[in-house]
């Protein structure tokens, strides 16, 4: 009677650790989740204040230090601070649908809102920021002609290389802090569907 009785015990406290392990399992798993969500919302924050300096920096270049005249570098100037204007709204966009995102709802819910999140996150790093660069460099350009006549040939040349140099050094910077946010979301995922999954 004593020997069952000490075998209920160990059995009864066996399964009470694996709950433990258990809840301390899913905690981790949600500090995981929290961790990555925040990473990647601090990652559109930075983004959106650059973008946002940037658009500042040129507005006031173009307002105070070199107002353009001619219609093709206006219109050039305007896709330049409409490009900048549009990401930072579309950054300000991501954070409020990311902010949303509640990790404490139904894990089911919560994964299929994270996946429609992450579509939405990977079209805008793709087709929508093409867009908005080949705008950016088409108005640049469409600067050129106005500013040829108050610069010399070989600062205009220096000008427009310096842009494309400036494209080559930041585009694999970004490149690469695209696709860690990408894989952060990818891992709020994967940490969502092993919560789901019990594994």
């Amino acid at each position: 009677m004593n020997t069952d009785f000490e075998a209920l015990q160990r059995e009864w406290q066996k399964n009470k650790d694996d709950i433990k392990r258990d809840t301390t399992s899913m905690n981790d798993l949600f500090f995981l989740i929290q961790k990555k969500k925040k990473a990647s919302v601090q990652f559109q924050y930075g983004n959106a204040i650059v973008l946002l300096v940037t658009l500042l920096v040129i507005s006031a270049f173009f307002y105070y230090v070199a107002p353009v005249k001619e219609i093709l570098s206006r219109i050039g100037a305007g896709f330049m601070i409409f490009g900048l204007l549009l990401r930072i709204i579309i950054e300000i966009v991501s954070i409020i649908k990311s902010k949303k995102i509640d990790i404490k709802n139904n894990v089911l819910e919560t994964s299929e809102n994270t996946i429609t999140y992450y579509k939405f996150r990977k079209k805008i790093h793709g087709p929508i920021t093409i867009i908005i660069l080949v705008l950016y460099t088409i108005g640049f350009y469409m600067i050129t002609p106005e500013f040829s006549l108050y610069f010399t040939t070989w600062q205009m040349i220096l000008i427009d290389v310096s842009y494309v140099v400036g494209a080559c050094v930041f585009i694999p910077i970004i490149r690469k802090s695209i696709r860690r946010e990408i894989q952060n979301l990818l891992d709020i995922v994967d940490l969502k569907n092993r919560i789901t999954n019990g594994d």
